[in-house]
């Protein structure tokens, strides 16, 4: 046979195998509206009392743990000056065990009253609201068992972190903040290494993807379910990949475009429900921060809905159910019926607890009904995103931008020149392994740090403090200055303060600095000085800390309780680094002071359509975030 003969061949086989690939995937999504029809007012019930009580419950979990942690540790406040003595006490390890434990239990209740509600659709049954939660139950009792401890990892690790399915509320909730992303994105190394413990994962989820199932079906163990999840999937795994892949692109697709459509036609839909039904027409304009919103809140109900009924679609096409009838659980499905009296006591119980987390949570977040001044933005490291990083063009660009505040970072070369730059050698923006701190102030300027980037930045060069500070001073901007520096130089500190002082901008600088040791010493040269304490972990009563007079913290740490606390101690916050606009609403009704971002004028644009009033719309903002918990 010829190789031009091979070659069609084998083009017919891929040929085939996609058109069936195709036609399965057309007969799942079939199967799966077919199953999310099935008994869908009792699912949707079942997922908004889960999300409500997952909201709630998490938050109050959260909060006793800081608390707890922060007590036995004789803290006020978490920060990274003092992270591992509250973290690595052996009480501290036990409370985190207990509460990823609890979290665990919360998710496994949603998935197995939906595995219930979905397997039940499946024998073309309904069921009732009784029956998913007895079965969430149930499976939360088997779990106990130590055997089954594995069980936390594969749903607090593996769903959330892949997103591939997740499959209750809770599953939206394990995220990486914003700094690791920003880290990993333009760190090499750590970015291979991402890319290969993320597909690790893949693998090791779509491999062990039915234990979920087996285990709240069957009387097996968690370490059985997982064998048996292999023994299904077994010769299926590309398949199953392709349509959990394909699956997950359609439904974002959906979910983004409904959000879309309810955004710009929200006046005509509300007319509709008024009874003055017209047409809706489709707009142009953009649709605003509120499609973030609205998309989240689908996707954190709709989403856990279709993934496990394309979860239980998927495991009825490979399980051989003959094996499976021998180790069911008697109680699969089982209907369970409630008496009129256990009927009231549940809805009286209901509303008793209803009450009570109303009037606490009007007490607690009153100040929410407040509106909020917008908060300015800070271009970090310059606006880096249309100019090289800390170079004069960056911060010159965030000058003829209108923006207040700009952001540096500033080490000390041999010759004692304060400089502008974030890593402590020019490597990654030059190409030349130079580290600041061995080299002079004339061998570094003669290395262009502009050439990588498209433009005409041939022949920028880096920049010194000095000349940053009084651009900033003709422009009337602010400027953080935060401190990088090495250990072996000599009077950092005092040399920064120096060229702050000689340049006029005393009083127009924030001097910030991830490392509290150099801040301490700040405020040791110069009291009056404003400092801020750059952390990427924050949690309990920040305003005590004494050597900070505001606060410059990672976004994912920002909450409305933080900033009015901070706010009543007369500090300021400051959060970074916020690249997205669809994280923006949710820091202007915190009332965050200023933003920091690679991209001012998106997040400019942002802010300027962000709502800033208080009342039933900023709790709705924040509330809208909880839920979603800023999953991308």
């Amino acid at each position: 046979m010829s190789a031009t003969s091979n070659t069609k061949s084998i083009l017919t086989t891929v040929e085939n195998r996609v058109k069936r690939f195709f036609a399965d995937f057309d007969s799942f999504l079939k199967q799966v509206l077919v199953l999310f029809k099935q008994n869908f007012k009792e699912v949707m019930l079942f997922i908004l009392f889960c999300s409500a009580f997952t909201m709630t419950a998490t938050s109050a979990f959260k909060a006793v743990l800081i608390d707890a942690m922060m007590k036995t540790s004789g803290v006020t406040y978490i920060v990274p000056d003092n992270v591992q003595q509250v973290l690595l006490s052996p009480a501290s390890l036990l409370m985190v065990v207990v509460f990823a434990i609890l979290i665990m239990f919360m998710s496994l209740f949603e998935i197995a009253g939906l595995i219930h509600a979905f397997s039940m659709g499946q024998a073309g049954r309904d069921t009732n609201l009784l029956s998913m939660f007895m079965a969430g139950i149930r499976a939360c009792r088997k779990a106990l068992h130590p055997k089954n401890w594995l069980l936390t990892i594969f749903i607090l690790v593996l769903f959330p972190l892949t997103k591939l399915l997740p499959l209750s509320s809770s599953t939206f909730k394990l995220i990486l903040p914003g700094f690791v992303d920003q880290t990993i994105g333009y760190t090499k190394g750590l970015s291979i290494l991402y890319d290969t413990i993320y597909a690790f994962l893949i693998v090791g989820l779509i491999v062990y993807l039915f234990s979920i199932n087996c285990f709240v079906m069957q009387n097996d163990s968690f370490i059985r379910s997982c064998g048996e999840s292999r023994k299904i999937g077994k010769g299926h795994y590309i398949e199953i990949f392709l349509t959990l892949f394909l699956l997950t692109l359609l439904l974002n697709f959906v979910i983004n475009s409904v959000a879309s459509v309810i955004v710009v036609n929200w006046n005509e839909i509300i007319n509709i429900f008024r009874g003055n039904s017209k047409n809706i027409v489709f707009k142009s304009e953009a649709v605003g921060t509120y499609t973030y919103a609205i998309r989240q809140f689908l996707k954190s109900f709709i989403s856990p809905a279709v993934n496990n009924a394309a979860l239980t679609v998927l495991f009825y096409r490979y399980v051989d159910e003959k094996e499976m009838m021998l180790t069911l659980n008697s109680s699969t499905f089982k209907i369970e019926k409630a008496s009129p009296k256990v009927v009231a006591a549940f809805l009286a119980m209901l509303t008793l607890i209803s009450g009570v987390t109303a009037v606490y949570l009007l007490n607690r977040y009153s100040f929410l009904f407040d509106d909020v001044q917008k908060p300015l933005v800070c271009a970090h490291r310059g606006d880096n995103t249309n100019a090289p990083e800390n170079t004069m063009p960056a911060f010159e660009l965030a000058a003829s931008e209108n923006l207040e505040w700009i952001e540096l970072d500033v080490h000390q070369t041999s010759d004692g020149i304060i400089v502008c730059n974030h890593d402590s050698t020019i490597k990654r923006v030059t190409g030349q392994n130079l580290s600041i701190h061995d080299h002079t102030y004339a061998e570094l300027v003669s290395c262009e740090f502009g050439s990588w980037m498209p433009g005409n930045y041939e022949h920028v060069v880096i920049p010194t403090l000095k000349e940053v500070l009084a651009f900033a001073k003709e422009n009337n901007m602010h400027v953080q200055v935060e401190l990088k520096g090495h250990p072996n130089d000599i009077h950092f500190e005092e040399n920064v303060l120096h060229v702050i002082n000689e340049t006029g901008m005393h009083d127009n600088v924030m001097v910030i600095a991830q490392d509290a040791a150099r801040l301490k010493r700040i405020k040791m040269l110069d009291p009056e000085i404003t400092k801020a304490y750059c952390i990427v972990i924050g949690m309990g009563d920040l305003e005590d800390i004494e050597y900070s007079d505001n606060i410059s913290i990672e976004e994912s740490y920002i909450t409305p309780e933080l900033v009015r606390r901070m706010h009543e101690q007369g500090k300021k916050v400051f959060c970074w680094t916020v690249d997205k606009d669809d994280t923006v609403q949710y820091l202007v009704s915190c009332g965050v002071d200023v933003i920091g971002t690679d991209d001012p004028m998106l997040i400019s644009n942002a802010v300027e359509k962000a709502d800033s009033s208080g009342g039933i719309m900023r709790i709705a903002h924040i509330v809208m975030h909880i839920i979603a918990n800023m999953d991308k």
